[in-house]
Parts: structure tokens; sequence; C-alpha cells
């Protein structure tokens, strides 16, 4: 009996290899010895004050970063890192909600640092992070991005996220008011 190859389940590759304009790239779950790298690499996006509710007095640092990734990780969430040429460039976490209340949901979180946006690697993190999610039984992921993140929203549009509701006026981004939306994707 020949089996229809179409209808095979692939098992979930946790680490991926791939390479974009000529860099080689891997997805891999973080561990608690890229705190450090995390950190730093975050602290540059912190910065910049333009994607993260966070600001630059209160950067990052290892043991935040290291307590975060087993945080996330011993509640059933993804922490996926990005290397490019063996630097972490980003990251793409799931923050899966209350066990036995929502714990079926989980809160998609992702950043890149200056240099790796607009390269691919936004779009091969939201494949990855749905297909890990629905792997693990997660429904329905929800997110919040800034109004002015018209390059995410589009992505997040493209993958099937709709609006679900917006704070007006949320934030103030250099020096501009933004509003924080809200979006979501049914597994």
């Amino acid at each position: 009996m020949a089996v229809d190859m179409k209808n095979v389940v692939k098992p979930f590759q946790w680490r991926r290899n791939f390479r974009i304009k000529g860099q080689a790239v891997t997805l891999r779950p973080a561990n608690e010895d890229d705190a450090a790298e995390l950190a730093q690499r975050l602290a540059k996006v912190v910065e910049e004050q333009v994607y993260l509710d966070q600001t630059p007095d209160k950067k990052p640092n290892k043991e935040d970063e290291r307590a975060e990734i087993r945080k996330i990780q011993d509640n059933g969430g993804m922490y996926t890192v990005v290397e490019v040429d063996g630097k972490i460039s980003g990251v793409a976490l799931l923050i899966r909600g209350s066990e036995g209340v929502s714990h079926h949901t989980a809160k998609f979180r992702t950043w890149l640092v200056p240099g790796y946006r607009g390269t691919g690697l936004g779009k091969k993190l939201m494949e990855y992070t749905i297909e890990w999610a629905s792997r693990k039984g997660i429904e329905k992921i929800n997110l919040d991005v800034w109004s002015s993140n018209n390059r995410a929203i589009q992505l997040y549009k493209k993958y099937g996220f709709r609006l679900e509701g917006r704070r007006r006026r949320q934030a103030i981004l250099k020096g501009k008011y933004v509003d924080e939306i809200f979006m979501s994707r049914f597994l």
C-alpha cells in the first residue's frame, strides 16, 4: 500500500537552519546560556524607543533574561532565538495563559535588532511560531502592536491575525501619540 505523502505529518523541527541573503540563519529554543547576549541585543531594540513598551532606563540584564527564559519554558511556552551567522538577532515568544483558565491561549512577542528587519526573518519566525503553537495545543495567539509599526501589522494580517481592539493614544513614541492595537489568530 502506497503512503500519500501529502497527508503525512512531519515531526516538528525544533532547530531550523536556512540561508537568507547569503547568511546562515538558525531558529532554535533559547537556553539560559543565551541570557547575556539576549540582554545585550534587546537593549539595542529598547534604545530605539519605537517598538517595545520599555524605556532605556530599565535595560534588560542577564539575570532577568535567564529568569524569563526559564519562566516561559516552564509554563509550556516558547522562547525561540534567531541567530544570523552565529549571533542572536531576534526572538519570538509565546507566553501561555494561566493553567486551568487561559492556558489554551498564548501572547506573542517578537523583536529583531536593527539591520535584520525587512529581510524575511519575521516571516520565518511567524511560520515557526504558528506551527509550534498548533503542535502544542494552543488554540489562540494574541498580540499587541503599536499603530505606527505598519510593517509588523501587515505581516500579522498576512498570517491570519485579525483586529480585536484598540487603545487610542496609548503611548508617546518619538513625540507622537500612537494607538495600541490588539490582534489575534485562532488555530
